[in-house]
């Protein structure tokens, strides 16, 4: 009767690894499509803007200020492989605690 319930137990544990280990993957992969999605997302909006300032008139008050803008964007374009290597990192420490069971 002993080696029966010893039985019974493993085979709950070995279930409850195989759960677990499914629904791990299954948020690793859910991280992994976040961040494609993110990055798909800022192209999208980095194209838009692209289009909207090509559309923009050249004569008027606001020329200066949409000049500015893509002056200030293209000094931010300096710290995009800060910014990626930083996005990298949060999503191996992401699937590092999801692989430990947090």
């Amino acid at each position: 009767m002993k080696r029966d319930i010893e039985a019974l137990l493993s085979l709950g544990q070995s279930r409850t690894t195989q759960t677990s280990s499914l629904v791990g993957r299954a948020q690793n992969v859910a991280t992994v499509i976040s961040v494609v999605v993110i990055g798909i997302v800022a192209l999208v909006g980095i194209l838009i803007f692209g289009e909207v300032y090509d559309a923009m008139p050249t004569d008027g008050p606001l020329d200066d200020e949409a000049s500015d803008i893509v002056a200030g964007f293209g000094d931010a374009i300096g710290l995009v492989p800060i910014i990626l290597i930083v996005l990298l990192a949060s999503v191996v420490i992401g699937v590092v605690q999801r692989m430990r069971g947090r």
